[in-house]
């Protein structure tokens, strides 16, 4: 079996070689005798069409009735036109047919031919499965990324399937009193995190009021620019106050101490003094309104006993509509000075 593989490459590489040399040989072609060849084709040709051409002149020329067009509807007459066909047929059975003389270049011209269609054909399926090949490509580079995020929802399924069975059968290990012992120190570490959550998180709320939202608050309140049209905004805007267009007045024109306490007072009312009766600036009364509506608010929502969900406003006051734009809270359909908080829980009011 070997010897029989061995000496089929063997006769392979010699056609090889062979051929490679008559290619080389062939390399230097005289220019004349392919001139001289096609001439000679060409004029081959030419005579066969003129021979071609007298046989159908004279086809033509013959009187109707010769040669059946179609079928006769006569059975005899059917019978006559297949006697005929069948003995045009037994007489170029044996003749032969027209061939290239031996010095034609005419079978050279049609293998060039079909060797070029064949050529082009490749090329164009060659392109198209490149096509095919880069959609396939990124196909398989969409299913491989699919697998991957299916073996990661997998193994993380299995992971929680594997701490599932572990709680479960610890659980079935205690008794009674230590999974009530364990359920309370759960929920009690539970309440413990929300507190310092709350903690955290109320102390965030208190900075950015102080530092960020409750300028804004006291501009718009002055007439100025709607919250987070204007960021930047310190005490001494707010004591210049702000024209009939919104824009801050120049702070070489500040308003006396008596007519800024009495704008204040006229605004926040008993909320410009704190609980021990000192007197508020604009940022610091807009801050304290917004503290107090928001406590007010989450009372009403979650405290036991409260007023309601809604809230009944003294005043339309910057505090409640920035809230309702934040999407906090939302005004009574019917009333415009009733507010309360969204409850996230449910689905927001059209």
């Amino acid at each position: 079996m070997a010897g029989s593989y061995n000496e089929a490459l063997s006769n392979i590489r010699q056609y090889a070689t062979e051929a490679q040399d008559a290619q080389e040989s062939q390399m230097d072609v005289d220019v004349s005798s392919v001139e001289t060849r096609l001439d000679s084709t060409l004029k081959e040709l030419q005579d066969r069409v003129k021979q071609q051409q007298i046989a159908l002149d004279k086809l033509r020329a013959a009187p109707p009735g010769g040669v059946p067009t179609a079928p006769s509807a006569d059975p005899r007459e059917r019978l006559k036109q297949l006697l005929i066909l069948k003995d045009a047929y037994k007489r170029l059975t044996p003749s032969e047919p027209f061939l290239p003389s031996r010095g034609s270049i005419l079978p050279a011209i049609l293998a060039a031919r079909t060797i070029q269609q064949t050529i082009s054909g490749t090329k164009e399926a060659i392109a198209s499965t490149q096509e095919q090949l880069k959609e396939k490509e990124a196909l398989l580079r969409q299913e491989e990324a699919n697998l991957h995020d299916a073996n990661l929802i997998t193994a993380s399924i299995e992971s929680r399937i594997e701490k599932l069975r572990a709680q479960k059968l610890a659980k079935s290990q205690q008794t009674s009193l230590q999974a009530a012992n364990n359920m309370i120190r759960a929920k009690q570490k539970k309440k413990q995190d929300y507190d310092n959550e709350m903690r955290e998180l109320g102390q965030a709320f208190e900075a950015f009021v102080d530092e960020n939202l409750a300028g804004m608050l006291a501009a718009e309140e002055l007439g100025g620019p709607v919250v987070g049209d204007m960021t930047e905004i310190d005490d001494g805007i707010l004591a210049a106050g702000f024209s009939q267009k919104g824009r801050p007045k120049s702070l070489k024109k500040m308003v006396p101490d008596s007519k800024r306490q009495r704008r204040i007072d006229e605004i926040w009312g008993n909320k410009a003094a704190d609980d021990n009766g000192e007197l508020l600036s604009e940022m610091d009364a807009a801050g304290r309104e917004l503290r107090e509506l928001i406590e007010e608010l989450f009372n009403a929502l979650v405290v036991p006993g409260g007023s309601g969900a809604y809230v009944g406003l003294e005043r339309d006051s910057a505090a409640s509509r920035f809230l309702v734009r934040a999407k906090v809270a939302q005004f009574h359909p019917k009333d415009a000075r009733k507010l309360r908080l969204i409850d996230f829980g449910r689905e927001l009011d059209d």
